[in-house]
Parts: C-alpha cells; sequence; structure tokens
C-alpha cells in the first residue's frame, strides 16, 4: 500500500477526503493536527504538530511519503521557500489552489481560463497578495518549477453541514444572527449573480479518483459543479428552511454600499472580484480524468437543504464571531447582541466601539436600505 502525508485535512473537505481514502483500504495515511485525535482506522494515524514549521516538516518528509495532499493556505513567501520542498520529497504532490484565480467570463470557466492576474488593470489589487493572486503566483511557482509530480486543485464554494456560505459570509456571518432574531444586510450587487456550491463530499470524491492517477499529473484541475442558483435564490432555500425549523423569519434587506462590511473580508476584493460575477463551470476535464459524469455532483437545492437541516436539527456550533461585523450589521438594522454572546470583554469592547459609531464615522455603509420579500 503507498504511504500518504496529508497536510491540514482535519477541514471539512480534508475530513471527508481522510475518511474516503481510509475506507478504501488502499493507502496508509498520515494527517498532521494541531491537537490530539483518535482514528477510528487501522490505516490511519493523526500526527500533533505545527505543519508550518519547517523541522517539523523536514522530519515528516523523511519518511518518503508516495503522495503528499496539502490543504494548507500559505502566505507567498512561506511556499516560495517549501514548493520544491514537496515536490522532490514525493511521487505526486497535490496541492490547493481556487477557481477564484479566475477572471470573470461570459462562457463556462476551464481550466485555461484567463486568470485575474494576467488580465486585471487595477494596479492597487495587482500590488496586493490577496487570496486570488497569492494562490495564482503559487500555482506559477509549482508550474513553473521543472516538477512534473503536481496536480493543483481548484475547487470554487464549497459547503457542508459544518459551512454554509451566503455571499461573502460564513454561517458566522448569516446564520448566527438569524438564529438570534436579528435582521441581516446583503450587498445589492451579489443578490441576482449565478454562483455555484458543490457538496464537499462531492469534490472529495472526486480528489480521491485523482490521488497515484497518472493522468492527473501536471495537471491543473478544477472541481465545481456545474449547475448554478442565484444567491436570491438560495437566501430563499435557506430561510424556508429556516422558517420550518425555528420558526424564524428575519428581515433581509439590500444596500448599494457595503464596503466597509466587505472590506472585512480579503480587503473587499472577495467581492469585487469574485462574488460580483456570474460563475459557471465547464467540469469536462475532472469527468475525463475520473470517469465520472457530472451527475455525481449532488443537486444544490437538495444538498443545501440536507446540510442546513442537520446543522439545525443537531444544533452544531460555530466558529469565532466577528464582533466589528455584528456591529456593523447591528447599526444598519437597529439590532443589539445580548450579553451573553461574548465569550469575553474585549469582545464586548469591540462590539460596543463600533456599535456606538455612526454611519458617517464608518463611512462605506448606506442606511438607505431595501428590504428583500422572499
Amino acid at each position: 500500500m503507498k504511504n500518504i502525508l496529508i497536510l491540514g485535512g482535519t477541514g471539512a473537505m480534508g475530513s471527508y477526503l481522510v475518511d474516503i481514502l481510509s475506507k478504501s483500504g488502499m493507502y496508509v495515511i498520515d494527517v498532521t493536527s494541531r491537537s490530539d485525535r483518535e482514528s477510528s482506522f487501522a490505516c490511519l494515524k493523526y500526527i500533533k504538530g505545527n505543519a508550518r514549521d519547517n523541522d517539523f516538516m523536514k522530519s515528516l518528509l523523511s519518511k518518503n511519503y508516495d503522495i503528499i495532499i496539502d490543504f494548507m493556505n500559505y502566505n507567498l513567501d512561506e511556499f516560495s521557500d517549501r514548493c520544491n520542498l514537496m515536490l522532490k520529497s514525493c511521487g505526486q504532490y497535490v496541492w490547493f489552489s481556487s477557481c477564484r484565480v479566475c477572471a470573470d467570463s461570459l462562457t463556462p470557466i476551464t481550466e485555461d481560463s484567463p486568470r485575474l492576474l494576467e488580465v486585471s488593470q487595477d494596479k492597487d489589487f495587482l500590488s496586493t497578495n490577496r487570496y486570488a493572486l497569492r494562490k495564482a503566483r503559487q500555482e506559477d511557482l509549482i508550474t513553473n518549477s521543472g516538477f512534473k509530480n503536481y496536480t493543483i486543485i481548484r475547487p470554487y464554494i464549497t459547503y457542508s453541514n459544518e459551512r454554509l456560505q451566503l455571499g461573502i459570509y460564513e454561517k458566522e456571518q448569516w446564520i448566527y444572527r438569524i438564529l438570534k432574531g436579528r435582521d441581516l444586510v446583503i450587498n445589492k450587487s451579489i443578490i441576482d449573480k449565478q454562483t455555484t456550491l458543490t457538496y464537499g463530499y462531492d469534490v472529495s470524491l472526486a480528489i480521491s479518483k485523482l490521488i497515484d492517477n497518472k493522468d492527473a499529473l501536471g495537471r491543473v484541475v478544477q472541481i465545481a459543479s456545474s449547475e448554478n442558483m442565484t444567491w436570491r435564490e438560495i437566501l430563499v432555500l435557506y430561510l424556508g428552511i429556516i422558517k420550518e425549523k425555528k420558526c424564524l423569519m428575519p428581515k433581509v434587506y439590500l444596500s448599494d454600499d457595503m464596503r466597509a462590511i466587505d472590506e472585512l473580508y480579503e480587503g473587499g476584493y472577495n467581492t469585487i472580484y469574485d462574488r460580483v460575477y456570474n460563475r459557471h463551470f465547464n467540469s469536462s476535464l475532472i469527468e475525463k480524468l475520473t470517469n465520472m459524469e457530472g451527475a455525481y455532483y449532488k443537486d444544490m437545492r437538495t444538498g443545501l437543504k440536507e446540510c442546513l437541516t442537520d446543522f439545525l436539527d443537531n444544533n452544531r456550533g460555530f466558529l469565532k464571531i466577528d464582533w466589528q461585523y455584528e456591529a456593523y450589521q447591528d447599526l444598519l438594522t437597529d439590532g443589539k447582541a445580548s450579553p451573553e454572546e461574548f465569550q469575553s470583554i474585549e469582545e464586548l469592547e469591540i462590539y460596543n466601539h463600533y456599535r456606538n459609531m455612526s454611519i458617517e464615522e464608518i463611512g462605506g455603509l448606506n442606511f438607505d436600505l431595501e428590504e428583500i420579500h422572499v
């Protein structure tokens, strides 16, 4: 059996992939973790340590793994120092980029579609290493390395019962508010744009079929469903489930100016250079490499309903709450967080600082909101 090392494999997509590979019985698998974890499979071992630490990594790579699967989100300098080490230390290096590297397109996006790095005329944007540019530059480090034993994976927005997105918002920015009985403001420029969300298990299943696949070497492969919905349709679906399960029906507003909120996430570039695009994807390459037809993707309505229902029924938890964001939303909607929501005095102070500011002081927020009827 071949040996696999998985870095950062304890997240939503990584957990699915670890489970799929473990159940296959074809591999011996080591997964790095920052905390102690128990394995349910004889072939699977969790190794406690910081995968960003070079000494820790060098000790791992001395084991001569056949395959390395790397979910880590490196900064550019960090990856520049590590790229060749990874490539020369295994037979196949599976590294994760993103479809967000791609520019706007009037036709379904393929692996050869233009990237923002090459076509953007925004000098301020190009001077940064924001996510879409950083991933594109890291792709170039791999493809220009002289090695051919890589497979670059480009997923788009993935969802699970632990991760449910709405525009640029993770569940911590929208489900949390709704379950606390507070209203929500969404960027008007996003709401009617087409997008695709792909079930995390389906993405991981496709990835599993690229592992130890000679036809996948030296390739960039995007894994995203070709199905589309608008964010408005997704919102209507979400709210219908929440109303049924929790008897809650919040007011949702649209705003023409959400810069102050957008800038909390990727400096606003996630909105400007992704969410305001109509995103359509061509899945023909992954289908060719894996002999899997597009139908293996769970349809969006079914998958999103199942995952949100599971999240609500099982009272799954939230990650860290962004209290500056909550304050801005509450300022716009006249909401107020309750004292028991805060885990520390520091969180309360952050919230109160921004909640007590005026719209004029913040700038980049439009108080003239339009209620959306769903």
